[in-house]
C-alpha cells in the first residue's frame, strides 16, 4: 500500500522536498522499484468545481479570477473495477488556488459520506496530505509540516465530518491556508457497507472566506463481489498533484 511506499521513497530521498538532482528519486521511479508485484490504484475523478471569485489584490482596473478550483474522486482496483464492500479504498480532494486575494485563503474542508460509507482511518491506511508550494512548484508533505500535519480524527462539522491539520493549520483555526498558485490533495481512506451504484455522491466541502462555499464531488460505487480481491498491502495510490506540468519538484 501507500504507506509503504512513502516509507522506501523517504528512506532513498530523506525528504520530498526540492533538493540536489543526484539526491532526487522521481515519483514513478520509486512507483517502479519499490514492489514490482504492486499494482497501481487510478483514480475515478468527477468534475471540476469552481469555488468563488475573488478580485486580484490591488488590481486597478479590477482583474477578477476563480478562487478556487477543485475536484474529487475515488481509487478503485485497474482497469475499470469498482471497491468492493469491505475492501478500504481512498477518496481525495485536489484544490487549486487560481485567485489572488491579498491574505490569502484560509480553507476550511469537510468530508460528507453517504449511509454505508464510513472513514477506516488506521495505522494500515492512513490518511495522506500534501501541497504544492509555488516559484518554482515542489511537492510539500503537510504531514511532517510543524504547524500542519495529516488528520488522524474526523469530528462533526457544520454538513460532515471535520477535515482539519493534526497541528492546528493556518493559525491554529483548523483550516488549510493557501495563496495564488498553491495546490492541496488529500487522501483518506474509505470502506463500503453496501452496494453502491452511483445513486449517491461522495462529497468534500470547500470553504475558503465566509460565506464561500463548494462541493466538490464524485458518484459513489461499491460492489458485492469481494471474491480473488487483493489486501491493500499489494497496491500503491499515486498523487494527481504530480500530473502537473512541468511536474514540481520531488515527484
Amino acid at each position: 500500500m501507500f504507506q509503504r511506499f512513502l516509507s522506501a521513497l523517504f528512506a532513498v530521498a530523506c525528504t520530498w522536498a526540492a533538493g540536489p538532482a543526484a539526491a532526487q528519486a522521481t515519483f514513478l521511479d520509486r512507483v517502479e522499484t519499490s514492489d514490482a508485484l504492486m499494482q497501481l490504484m487510478p483514480w475515478y475523478n468527477g468534475p471540476i468545481t469552481r469555488i468563488g471569485t475573488v478580485q486580484y489584490c490591488l488590481s486597478d482596473p479590477p482583474i477578477f479570477s476563480d478562487r478556487v478550483m477543485g475536484y474529487a474522486g475515488f481509487s478503485h482496483p485497474p482497469p475499470d473495477f469498482t471497491p468492493a464492500v469491505g475492501e478500504v479504498f481512498y477518496t481525495h480532494v485536489v484544490l487549486g488556488h487560481p485567485g489572488n486575494p491579498c491574505t490569502g485563503s484560509a480553507v476550511g474542508i469537510e468530508l460528507i459520506l453517504p449511509p454505508g460509507i464510513e472513514i477506516a482511518n488506521s495505522a494500515t491506511d492512513p490518511v495522506f496530505c500534501f501541497g504544492i508550494l509555488p516559484n518554482p512548484n515542489r511537492l510539500h508533505n503537510l504531514d511532517t509540516d510543524p504547524d500542519y500535519g495529516c488528520p488522524t480524527s474526523f469530528p462533526p462539522g457544520l454538513q460532515g465530518y471535520a477535515v482539519r491539520p493534526l497541528r492546528g493549520g493556518l493559525g491554529n483555526s483548523g483550516a488549510w491556508g493557501m495563496h495564488q498558485g498553491f495546490w492541496l490533495e488529500i487522501l483518506i481512506p474509505l470502506r463500503a457497507t453496501q452496494v453502491y451504484l452511483g445513486n449517491d455522491s461522495i462529497v468534500w466541502r470547500v470553504n475558503p472566506d465566509i460565506g464561500v462555499v463548494g462541493y466538490p464531488q464524485v458518484p459513489a460505487f461499491a460492489n458485492g463481489d469481494v471474491i480473488f480481491r487483493s489486501a491493500m498491502e499489494d497496491t500503491l495510490l499515486s498523487l494527481d498533484l504530480c500530473t502537473l506540468n512541468p511536474p514540481p519538484q520531488g515527484c
